[in-house]
């Protein structure tokens, strides 16, 4: 009766493991969009007030620094969530980390591989039921407008794609988190707080019975 139950749950037992390395902390990423555009304003304020070339100069060199150094981290957090994916999936899983990585600068690849990635992802995670994520190739528009909004607007650009990352992230989190234990949506329902409330019956002791019962035994 019990067999199909627990053959499942051998299954996902033997399929996935909690992972060694945690997810990233994408929310740094949010620090290199207030950088881009503190930077920004700064710029335009100069241009404003008809700075020196060598200074608005040294602000291109910085915004190209931060747009650089931005996208670096953004690379690192791929990295990082493919590596999580291949220990959940003791190796498994079909995209390792470096890949992850290198085929960002393979070009028209690149675009292609902005939609691989999420899909195969987004499959992994809604296959296995315990959390919802929603299609990869959603993601994959989004990680691609993001990419192309940074060339006009570096703060909104950077905060867009790394709040996508932010979300992808979160879903696995949350993923290698139900294998730790229960989650609360999957506990039961807490008792009603009516029900300690009623009032107590009365129950008449034991000896007091015995008395009332020996009674009638000695009328007779």
């Amino acid at each position: 009766m019990f067999t199909s139950i627990t053959n499942t749950a051998n299954t996902y037992a033997e399929e996935e493991q909690i992972p060694r390395s945690s997810t990233p902390w994408v929310w740094i990423g949010f620090l290199f969009a207030g950088a881009f555009f503190i930077v920004g304003m700064a710029y335009g304020a100069l241009e404003i007030l008809e700075a020196g070339p060598d200074t608005l100069q040294i602000l291109n060199v910085i915004l190209v620094a931060v747009g650089i150094l931005s996208l670096a981290y953004w690379l690192f957090c791929i990295h990082r969530l493919h590596k999580v994916m291949k220990e959940l999936t003791s190796n498994r899983y079909p995209i390792s980390p470096g890949e992850a990585v290198i085929k960002h600068f393979i070009p028209i690849l690149s675009i292609i591989f902005l939609f691989q990635w999420p899909a195969e992802m987004s499959d992994y995670i809604n296959g296995r039921g315990r959390v919802k994520m929603i299609s990869g190739h959603v993601i994959g528009a989004m990680l691609l407008l993001s990419m192309i909004v940074r060339f006009f607007d570096g703060s909104f650009g950077t905060a867009f794609l790394f709040g996508v990352t932010m979300y992808v992230s979160a879903k696995v989190k949350k993923h290698v988190k139900t294998l730790k234990g229960a989650t609360a949506d999957q506990l039961p329902p807490l008792p009603d707080p009516r029900v300690f409330s009623r009032p107590v019956e009365t129950a008449t002791p034991p000896a007091q019975a015995m008395a009332e019962s020996a009674e009638p035994a000695q009328s007779l």
